[in-house]
């Protein structure tokens, strides 16, 4: 069938009433400066594209889930559509191709953008307005320099205002959408002789040539262009469509494997399973004790493993029985995805420092095969066991394990998992012999110690709680500090000001360095910062040296001798680090 073209007018009055969003589409994530220059562009008559529809057969109307368009958008994110029934709706057609688009005209039509308003907090209720789109008739759409054909820019005035702009004698404001009343010839000038009786007196005749030639062509631009080349596709096979989708988007943004797995699930699964899966990112990233930063993809991958799926996916790959196996087993992969994610969070471990997602799925794998414990109890077994998994966890992402060739690293340690799944322990040593095999290993050799050593605040969280026992640092609030203060390191310190230029750039190097940092509940913080340490550490108990890896010896408290404290706690937290985990 050939392409076929309509004006804008009309697709926009099929926009929610016959046409509609298939689950497979992302939401809309389009920006305000977006949309003006798609505006723009029509108003000069550039292409905008071709779109591709899919018409749905009245019988399988009600097979695929579909979502209407945003009305109304969120300038700094995503913006989440809303699911409609397809009940009584004739000739339901779904777009494949041009949802970025169609959304955006018909937000600058019809709807408009929620923005947050200068120096507003973003958790204020009040800092979001409703903006609408709206056109300065008076601004000369001509460029005045020849340069400025190649700029990008654009050449009409649009912008978008939370209220009616004020007009002036050099800028008349008109809301965009309002054209839609013209109807026919008539009933434009009829709101052209409206709009010039709002003209304040004594305007200059050009200004007045320019309105109607501005309005004129915004008019001639929805009403009567054949703005919209669409193609459509009837054959109702789902499969077929899925591939004329991702090609059909190869030039746009790039579709991963887990967002087209996703529109595979939902067209196939009996529960709705884009408001499922989505809803459940959204409750581990925002309403757990800490936040992270889960995706689709992390899930999807997830799903697979726990399936004992192939982990490098293909669409083929998925057949009807493994999605269903999937949706059968989905309200238990949930449980062993949160329990594992708020272990992690009980570590301390959250979006700040989770440097990469897939470290996890070794130890949903385990909780999965080991239901109903939360390790997070006081039992000698849960406490071992989570004791044991942090370690895994943290040295997993200090190694970075999963930085290259992820997927092979949890095939495999898959492989161990299922073969140690009569072992009631998490078979930390057994991963790690696999990875010694394929040379990740996470044990710590002499120059994996020196790297730990060398690392840097503020970016130690990982490094400074893998030396401590205690592994519950997400739910006690805490500082990363210095032992000697950062304040003694400044020229208004009499040692400091008086060291030699080579000990001051020592001092300078090896103040934010591991040997100098440890973590602290806040409440001893505060109390540290006003005494000096050697002071201060007189007032802790017996074991705070011991907890904390201070060397012995008062004369290494004092500043003078930093130097040599940082020598001596090095080597007190290399023997930590190996009886921790050494060499296999």
């Amino acid at each position: 069938m050939p392409y076929q073209e309509e004006t804008i007018k009309t697709i926009v009055d099929r926009l929610n009433k016959q046409y509609y969003l298939p689950a497979i589409q992302r939401h809309y994530i389009w920006k305000p400066d977006q949309v003006i220059l798609l505006f723009d562009s029509i108003m000069r008559g550039y292409p905008i594209s071709s779109f591709l529809f899919w018409e749905l057969t009245h019988e399988n109307r009600n097979k695929w889930e579909i979502y209407k368009f945003a009305e109304l958008a969120n300038s700094e994110g995503t913006s989440h559509t809303k699911q409609q029934s397809a009940d009584g709706i004739h000739n339901v057609t779904l777009v494949l191709d041009g949802q970025q688009r169609l959304t955006s005209i018909l937000i600058g039509l019809q709807g408009a953008f929620r923005i947050r308003k200068k120096y507003h907090w973003v958790s204020n209720p009040k800092a979001y307005g409703t903006y609408k789109l709206f056109m300065n008739m008076f601004e000369d759409p001509t460029p005045h320099d020849d340069d400025l054909e190649f700029t990008g820019k654009p050449y009409y005035g649009f912008k978008f205002f939370e209220k009616e702009p004020e007009n002036s004698e050099k800028q008349h404001w008109f809301r965009v959408g309002r054209i839609l009343d013209c109807h026919n010839d008539d009933a434009f000038y009829k709101l052209k002789d409206e709009e010039e009786a709002r003209f304040f007196p004594g305007h200059p005749k050009q200004l007045e040539n320019l309105f109607e030639r501005n309005l004129w062509r915004l008019y001639q631009a929805i009403w009567k262009d054949a703005a919209i080349s669409y193609y459509v596709e009837r054959d109702q096979d789902y499969d077929r469509v899925l591939d004329i989708f991702v090609r059909a988007n190869e030039a746009g943004t790039e579709l991963n494997k887990a967002q087209i797995l996703m529109a595979m699930f939902t067209s196939k699964w009996s529960i709705n399973a884009k408001e499922q899966i989505e809803g459940f990112i959204h409750h581990l990233n925002n309403q757990l004790d800490r936040k992270n930063s889960l995706d689709l993809e992390f899930i999807m991958r997830t799903c697979l493993v726990l399936s004992d799926l192939p982990v490098r996916y293909r669409i083929n790959n998925f057949t009807n029985q493994a999605i269903s196996e999937i949706e059968s087993n989905w309200n238990k992969m949930q449980e062993a995805i949160e329990k594992a994610v708020r272990l992690a969070n009980h570590f301390g471990i959250d979006k700040s420092n989770l440097t990469s997602r897939n470290a996890l799925i070794p130890m949903i794998y385990y909780l999965y095969h080991h239901p109903g414990v939360g390790f997070m109890g006081t039992t000698p077994y849960e406490r071992k066991n989570a004791s044991t998994m942090r370690r895994w966890l943290i040295m997993s992402l200090l190694n970075n394990v999963f930085g290259r060739s992820s997927e092979q690293v949890l095939t495999n340690l898959r492989r161990v998992l299922n073969n140690q799944k009569g072992n009631p322990d998490f078979p930390f040593d057994e991963m790690n012999k696999e990875l010694t095999r394929m040379n990740y290993s996470i044990f710590l050799d002499e120059l994996s110690i020196q790297k730990f050593l060398s690392a840097t605040y503020p970016n130690v969280f990982l490094h400074l709680s893998l030396l401590y026992d205690d592994y519950l640092w997400g739910v006690m609030p805490h500082e990363k500090d210095h032992i000697f203060p950062q304040a003694l390191f400044y020229p208004g310190n009499p040692v400091f000001g008086n060291l030699s230029p080579e000990k001051l750039d020592l001092f300078l190097s090896l103040r934010d360095r591991i040997g100098n940092l440890e973590l602290l509940i806040e409440r001893e913080n505060r109390e540290k910062q006003d005494t000096p340490f050697e002071s201060w550490i007189q007032t802790r108990d017996k074991d705070f040296r011991a907890r904390h890896l201070i060397p012995e010896g008062d004369e290494l408290l004092k500043f003078e001798n930093f130097e040599a404290f940082i020598e001596a706690r090095e080597q007190l937290i290399t023997k930590r680090l190996k009886s921790i985990i050494g060499p296999d």
